[in-house]
Protein backbone atom coordinates (compact mmCIF):
# COMPACT_ATOMS: atom_id res chain seq x y z
CA UNK A 1 0.00 0.00 0.00
CA UNK A 2 1.08 3.44 -0.92
CA UNK A 3 2.20 5.78 1.87
CA UNK A 4 -0.03 8.54 0.92
CA UNK A 5 -3.15 5.88 0.87
CA UNK A 6 -1.87 5.00 4.28
CA UNK A 7 -2.10 8.58 5.50
CA UNK A 8 -5.41 8.89 3.79
CA UNK A 9 -6.74 6.01 5.70
CA UNK A 10 -5.23 6.79 8.75
CA UNK A 11 -6.79 10.06 8.90
CA UNK A 12 -10.34 8.68 7.92
CA UNK A 13 -9.74 6.14 10.95
CA UNK A 14 -8.92 8.51 13.48
CA UNK A 15 -12.17 10.71 12.57
CA UNK A 16 -14.20 7.74 12.80
CA UNK A 17 -13.11 6.99 15.75
CA UNK A 18 -12.31 3.49 14.90
CA UNK A 19 -9.35 3.16 17.41
CA UNK A 20 -8.05 -0.55 15.90
CA UNK A 21 -8.04 0.70 12.56
CA UNK A 22 -5.67 3.29 13.61
CA UNK A 23 -3.47 1.22 15.42
CA UNK A 24 -3.34 -1.45 12.28
CA UNK A 25 -2.46 1.97 10.17
CA UNK A 26 0.05 2.98 11.68
CA UNK A 27 1.74 -0.18 12.50
CA UNK A 28 1.51 -1.19 8.89
CA UNK A 29 2.97 2.66 8.20
CA UNK A 30 6.05 2.32 10.20
CA UNK A 31 6.44 -0.79 8.38
CA UNK A 32 6.23 0.39 5.07
CA UNK A 33 8.86 3.34 5.45
CA UNK A 34 6.92 5.79 7.17
CA UNK A 35 8.82 7.46 9.91
CA UNK A 36 6.54 8.25 13.28
CA UNK A 37 7.34 12.34 12.62
CA UNK A 38 5.70 12.02 9.02
CA UNK A 39 2.65 10.31 10.85
CA UNK A 40 2.73 12.67 13.63
CA UNK A 41 2.67 15.57 10.83
CA UNK A 42 0.90 14.69 7.96
CA UNK A 43 -1.92 13.09 9.92
CA UNK A 44 -2.34 13.11 14.23
CA UNK A 45 -1.47 16.74 14.73
CA UNK A 46 -3.68 18.13 12.10
CA UNK A 47 -6.80 15.60 12.94
CA UNK A 48 -5.88 16.48 16.84
CA UNK A 49 -6.23 20.43 16.12
CA UNK A 50 -9.88 19.70 14.26
CA UNK A 51 -10.98 17.71 17.06
CA UNK A 52 -9.86 20.56 19.43
CA UNK A 53 -11.48 23.34 17.05
CA UNK A 54 -15.30 20.68 16.68
CA UNK A 55 -15.60 20.87 20.69
CA UNK A 56 -13.95 24.70 21.20
CA UNK A 57 -16.88 26.89 22.72
CA UNK A 58 -19.84 24.48 21.86
CA UNK A 59 -22.19 22.48 24.04
CA UNK A 60 -20.46 19.03 24.45
CA UNK A 61 -20.53 15.89 26.86
CA UNK A 62 -16.91 15.31 28.13
CA UNK A 63 -17.32 11.71 27.10
CA UNK A 64 -17.81 12.87 23.74
CA UNK A 65 -14.43 14.56 24.02
CA UNK A 66 -12.88 11.16 25.42
CA UNK A 67 -14.12 9.34 23.07
CA UNK A 68 -13.00 11.12 19.99
CA UNK A 69 -9.58 11.70 21.19
CA UNK A 70 -9.66 7.97 21.98
CA UNK A 71 -8.10 6.73 18.72
CA UNK A 72 -5.61 9.72 18.41
CA UNK A 73 -4.27 8.67 22.10
CA UNK A 74 -3.91 5.14 20.65
CA UNK A 75 -1.93 6.06 17.51
CA UNK A 76 0.58 7.87 19.73
CA UNK A 77 0.76 4.70 21.97
CA UNK A 78 1.56 2.57 18.77
CA UNK A 79 4.26 5.56 17.59
CA UNK A 80 6.23 5.66 21.11
CA UNK A 81 6.38 1.85 21.29
CA UNK A 82 7.49 0.91 17.65
CA UNK A 83 9.67 4.23 17.08
CA UNK A 84 13.28 3.72 17.35
CA UNK A 85 15.04 5.02 21.04
CA UNK A 86 18.31 6.23 19.57
CA UNK A 87 19.50 8.44 21.87
CA UNK A 88 21.87 10.60 20.13
CA UNK A 89 22.06 13.65 22.33
CA UNK A 90 23.42 13.54 25.86
CA UNK A 91 21.22 15.46 27.62
CA UNK A 92 17.89 14.32 29.40
CA UNK A 93 14.84 16.10 29.58
CA UNK A 94 11.88 15.82 31.80
CA UNK A 95 8.32 16.32 30.40
CA UNK A 96 4.93 16.64 32.72
CA UNK A 97 1.53 17.88 32.60
CA UNK A 98 1.24 20.19 35.57
CA UNK A 99 -0.56 19.23 38.61
CA UNK A 100 -4.71 19.77 37.96
CA UNK A 101 -4.42 19.01 34.47
CA UNK A 102 -4.95 15.48 33.13
CA UNK A 103 -4.93 16.38 29.16
CA UNK A 104 -1.79 14.26 28.03
CA UNK A 105 -2.01 14.38 24.15
CA UNK A 106 -0.10 17.53 23.88
CA UNK A 107 2.46 16.48 26.31
CA UNK A 108 2.62 12.73 24.10
CA UNK A 109 3.26 14.88 21.67
CA UNK A 110 6.68 16.79 22.61
CA UNK A 111 7.66 13.39 24.14
CA UNK A 112 7.96 11.58 20.98
CA UNK A 113 8.74 14.59 18.95
CA UNK A 114 11.83 14.64 21.03
CA UNK A 115 12.60 10.94 21.39
CA UNK A 116 12.41 10.93 18.23
CA UNK A 117 14.77 13.51 17.57
CA UNK A 118 17.18 11.31 20.03
CA UNK A 119 16.86 13.41 23.00
CA UNK A 120 16.62 10.86 26.46
CA UNK A 121 13.07 11.80 27.84
CA UNK A 122 11.51 11.53 31.31
CA UNK A 123 7.85 11.56 31.47
CA UNK A 124 6.58 12.19 34.40
CA UNK A 125 2.74 12.31 33.22
CA UNK A 126 0.21 14.18 34.22
CA UNK A 127 -1.14 16.67 37.13
CA UNK A 128 2.08 16.10 38.15
CA UNK A 129 2.53 18.23 41.60
CA UNK A 130 5.46 20.88 41.65
CA UNK A 131 6.91 19.12 44.54
CA UNK A 132 6.88 16.18 42.27
CA UNK A 133 8.71 17.59 39.09
CA UNK A 134 11.23 19.10 41.22
CA UNK A 135 12.33 16.06 43.20
CA UNK A 136 13.18 14.75 39.30
CA UNK A 137 14.85 17.86 38.21
CA UNK A 138 16.84 16.83 41.45
CA UNK A 139 17.43 13.15 41.14
CA UNK A 140 17.92 12.94 37.14
CA UNK A 141 19.55 16.47 36.58
CA UNK A 142 18.39 17.35 33.13
CA UNK A 143 19.16 19.91 30.73
CA UNK A 144 15.73 21.21 30.03
CA UNK A 145 12.28 20.68 31.88
CA UNK A 146 8.96 20.88 29.39
CA UNK A 147 5.63 21.96 31.20
CA UNK A 148 2.50 21.08 29.38
CA UNK A 149 -1.03 23.33 30.54
CA UNK A 150 -3.91 22.51 28.69
CA UNK A 151 -6.21 25.05 31.65
CA UNK A 152 -6.51 28.20 32.33
CA UNK A 153 -6.75 27.29 36.26
CA UNK A 154 -3.40 25.23 36.00
CA UNK A 155 -1.28 27.36 34.36
CA UNK A 156 -0.19 28.86 37.47
CA UNK A 157 1.38 25.33 38.35
CA UNK A 158 4.07 26.48 36.10
CA UNK A 159 4.76 29.82 37.95
CA UNK A 160 5.12 27.34 41.18
CA UNK A 161 7.06 24.57 39.42
CA UNK A 162 9.73 27.63 38.30
CA UNK A 163 9.09 29.22 42.38
CA UNK A 164 10.14 25.94 43.63
CA UNK A 165 13.09 25.01 41.44
CA UNK A 166 14.34 28.82 42.72
CA UNK A 167 13.92 27.90 46.15
CA UNK A 168 15.67 24.60 45.83
CA UNK A 169 18.65 26.42 44.03
CA UNK A 170 18.02 24.21 40.88
CA UNK A 171 16.61 26.96 38.32
CA UNK A 172 20.12 27.94 37.25
CA UNK A 173 20.84 23.94 36.09
CA UNK A 174 17.79 23.53 34.13
CA UNK A 175 15.98 25.03 30.92
CA UNK A 176 12.01 25.42 31.34
CA UNK A 177 10.14 25.51 28.41
CA UNK A 178 6.49 25.75 28.70
CA UNK A 179 3.28 25.00 26.31
CA UNK A 180 -0.33 24.81 26.18
CA UNK A 181 -3.48 25.80 24.48
CA UNK A 182 -4.20 28.91 27.01
CA UNK A 183 -0.48 29.43 27.54
CA UNK A 184 1.45 32.62 25.36
CA UNK A 185 4.73 34.01 24.78
CA UNK A 186 3.85 36.77 27.19
CA UNK A 187 2.67 34.29 30.12
CA UNK A 188 6.11 32.78 29.58
CA UNK A 189 7.99 35.46 29.87
CA UNK A 190 5.94 36.83 32.73
CA UNK A 191 6.80 33.60 34.73
CA UNK A 192 10.55 33.15 34.20
CA UNK A 193 10.24 30.78 31.38
CA UNK A 194 13.08 29.93 29.03
CA UNK A 195 10.81 29.33 26.15
CA UNK A 196 7.49 28.42 24.97
CA UNK A 197 7.10 26.36 22.26
CA UNK A 198 2.94 26.74 20.37
CA UNK A 199 3.06 23.60 19.00
CA UNK A 200 4.56 20.23 19.66
CA UNK A 201 6.44 20.19 16.36
CA UNK A 202 8.29 23.39 17.74
CA UNK A 203 9.86 21.98 20.64
CA UNK A 204 12.66 20.38 18.82
CA UNK A 205 13.75 24.01 17.46
CA UNK A 206 13.23 25.59 20.75
CA UNK A 207 15.23 22.95 22.54
CA UNK A 208 18.29 22.68 19.77
CA UNK A 209 18.33 26.55 19.93
CA UNK A 210 18.82 26.93 23.62
CA UNK A 211 20.69 23.64 24.62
Amino acid sequence: MKSSTILHKLNTAIMSCDTQETARLIELGLTNNLSSQEIMENVIIPVSKRVAEKFRGADFYIPDVLFAMRPIKTGLAVIKDLSPQDVKHPCKIVVATVAGDIHDIGKNLVSIFLQTNGYHVIDLGVDVPADEIVQSVEEHKPAALALSSMLTTTMGEMANVIEILEKNRLRRSVKVFVGGGPVSENFAEFIGADGYSPHAPEIIDLVNKCL
